[in-house]
Formats: C-alpha cells, sequence, structure tokens
C-alpha cells in the first residue's frame, strides 16, 4: 500500500520496546485484561488516562482497539496473513475468549518468517 518501513527506525522500536515491556503501559493493561477475561467497557473504563484517542463522541477509546478490525479488513483485501491481530480484533469484539485464541493461535500453520 506505499507504507515505508517505519518499525525499523529508533522511534519504531522504542515504541514497541515501550508498549511491551514497560508495566505502565496501557497496551499492557489492556491485553492483562483482556487475558483475564474481563469486557472492553470495563477494561476501557479502569483506564484512568485518555487511552490514546477521542472518538466523534467524546468518548475515550484506545486507538488500537478501535483500528484492529479496519486493519484486519485490510489484511484480508491485500490477501494478506495476520492471525495474531486477528484473533486479537475476534477478542475485542468478543467473538471469542482469550482462551479460544490462544488455542487456534497454536494450531495456525507454522511459515517461514520474512
Amino acid at each position: 500500500m506505499g507504507a515505508k518501513p517505519t518499525i525499523i527506525g529508533l522511534s519504531g522500536v522504542r515504541d514497541i520496546m515501550l508498549n511491551c515491556f514497560v508495566n505502565l503501559s496501557r497496551s499492557i493493561r489492556v491485553g492483562i485484561s483482556f487475558g483475564l477475561e474481563e469486557k472492553l467497557d470495563d477494561i476501557l473504563s479502569s483506564i484512568n488516562q485518555v487511552a490514546e484517542g477521542v472518538n466523534d463522541h467524546n468518548e475515550q477509546v484506545a486507538e488500537g482497539i478501535s483500528t484492529a478490525g479496519v486493519v484486519v479488513a485490510l489484511a484480508e483485501k491485500y490477501n494478506t496473513k495476520m492471525p495474531v491481530l486477528t484473533a486479537a480484533a475476534c477478542i475485542i469484539d468478543s467473538e471469542m475468549t482469550t482462551k479460544k485464541a490462544v488455542v487456534e493461535l497454536m494450531r495456525f500453520p507454522q511459515a517461514e518468517e520474512v
């Protein structure tokens, strides 16, 4: 789609490191909450800071949460497999439990990484 590989730069690596390894990260808190089978509304209401954005109704939303389904739709359009994001979108949309998503991901055929 013409995107530039920004993840390779220092800012991309920094963002990944902070989101994945810092306990104060909203991403970690949301992920752990989903792992504990908490509901999205409860998770978002427990975050006591702006969660990356505000929607048209002036409600706080986590950007990754609100865009997961869009990214999955684009992946399907461009025939790109994104099993982890697809599982996350299913959890967000209450289409699948976290435990079922993990089982499904473990069954996903292995492929050579790019």
